[in-house]
């Protein structure tokens, strides 16, 4: 090679890792102090600077936690968010009765479905645009505010207007989806800043509590109790569970110094911008797994619609399938909650996808006698699969995308609460009754794993021709 060309190529090599070592100082938001002859230098195009955090990035040293660092999951800022947002969900628990009230109210199939969408909807197209606006601040505001303006909502409900109660009912479920997707990406923001390295999976199973508990408590205590009580009115029975919010606003307080803080530093002061951020979202290689996410979430989610339909076919008990189910899950994430973080994640998550997609066979075909094992094996999978999956997004992320790319599977979630419906009414609509429901959910996580392999093997080629 010409003495030339060898000198242009070297050029461009060092262009290159000067780039990448630039992007690597942006996303951790490092500051470099440059002495002597280069101090008049941007650091981030100092070619030895760039290289050095370029190699160390990658090799694993950027990611190790400083001293003074958090490790100890149960601080007190995670306990705080964890009753914070066990509280909140209470507003969406409760909605297990909704599409029957509507039904009381004489409310047309069309409007249902459409009144119990618009919530997923609004969450889904607003959560990516609240988390990237959240970077720079403003969280202690938007999560007071959105807090405040769940606990409005579900006292509304007690003073819906007769003459226009679809349209009432209606803004009320946008205004709930809009406070939902600023107050979790608020909540989604802190909690990976509360989980410390190496306990990704764990942080994940726990605070995924926070969902599970009033999902098993509410509807029952609902039934028996508190529906007697409040004389059978749904909208009483929306209207305190807002009032349960209300200790998710007093919990905000301690929590201020926490949502005060900035996780993208101001660009004057380190050079880091949203492009930077956005840049390194695109180029994270999470889409496999943010699609996997999006598989294992309409299975889960046309499992709790169509249960029920499928049971009135096959004998079993909807009840059953319910209680099993979420009893199995907590306990998986309890007592199995420490050791998840050692496990080989991948692996396992193919390994849960894969026998996920047989018990959704076996409700569909199977004999009634192994309705209550299967529904325990069900429990157990989704267990293991959603605080894995989780944590391959959070260990793959740098500390400033991490809050982000959380978001963006959260966002893979609620697309499946506006997929899955569709897709059992088509597949209904199509003549294959709730079997070819349950066959549809056992395809789709069964993609799920097929995502995960793909991966799995994307990153282990990436790793394989990473220099060393």
């Amino acid at each position: 090679m010409p003495p030339q060309a060898r000198q242009a190529a070297g050029n461009g090599r060092r262009v290159r890792r000067v780039r990448r070592g630039a992007l690597i100082l942006s996303e951790l938001g490092v500051t470099v102090k440059v002495t002597g002859k280069n101090q008049n230098r941007n650091p981030q195009r100092h070619p030895v600077i760039a290289a050095m955090f370029f190699h160390f990035h990658h090799s694993g040293v950027a990611e190790k936690a400083p001293a003074s660092r958090q490790t100890e999951l149960l601080s007190r800022d995670f306990i705080l968010l964890f009753c914070l947002s066990l509280c909140s969900n209470g507003h969406i628990a409760v909605f297990y009765c909704f599409e029957q009230w509507l039904e009381g109210l004489a409310v047309s199939p069309n409007w249902r479905g459409l009144l119990i969408s618009s919530m997923f909807a609004m969450v889904l197209f607003l959560r990516p645009p609240a988390s990237f606006l959240l970077l720079r601040g403003g969280r202690l505001p938007a999560l007071a505010l959105s807090t405040a303006a769940l606990i409005g909502v579900m006292l509304g409900y007690l003073w819906l207007p007769e003459t226009c109660l679809v349209e009432g009912v209606l803004a009320l479920r946008v205004t709930q989806g809009i406070a939902i997707a600023v107050q979790s990406s608020c909540i989604t923001s802190v909690l990976v800043n509360c989980i410390p390295p190496g306990q990704s999976a764990r942080g994940f199973a726990l605070f995924s509590l926070t969902i599970l508990l009033p999902y098993s408590i509410i509807p029952a205590i609902s039934e028996k109790i508190l529906l007697p009580l409040l004389g059978g009115s749904e909208p009483r029975l929306f209207a305190l569970t807002g009032a349960l919010a209300f200790i998710s606003l007093l919990l905000v307080i301690p929590l201020a110094p926490r949502l005060k803080k900035a996780e993208l530093p101001v660009e004057s002061q380190s050079g880091v911008s949203r492009g930077a951020v956005w840049n390194s979202v695109r180029h994270s290689g999470l889409l496999c797994i943010f699609v996997a996410c999006l598989c294992f979430s309409t299975m889960t989610i046309l499992a709790i619609f169509f249960m029920k339909g499928l049971c009135s076919v096959t004998g079993g008990q909807p009840s059953l399938f319910f209680s099993t189910y979420t009893v199995t899950i907590i306990l998986v994430r309890l007592l199995a909650s420490k050791r998840l973080d050692a496990l080989p994640h991948h692996s396992v998550s193919i390994i849960c996808a894969l026998g996920l997609a047989l018990c959704m066979l076996g409700f569909a075909w199977g004999p009634l006698w192994a309705f209550a094992p299967i529904a325990c094996l069900y429990g157990v999978g989704i267990g293991l699969l959603y605080p894995l999956l989780a944590s391959v997004v959070y260990n793959r992320s740098t500390p400033v995308t991490r809050s982000f790319n959380s978001n963006m599977m959260m966002s893979a979630f609620d697309a499946s609460g506006m997929l899955a419906p569709l897709i059992g009414g088509l597949v209904i609509h199509a003549g294959f009754g709730y079997r070819g429901v349950f066959t549809a959910t056992a395809i789709s996580i069964t993609l799920c794993g097929l995502w995960t392999l793909l991966d799995w093997l994307r990153f282990h080629r990436v790793e394989r021709g990473r220099p060393a």
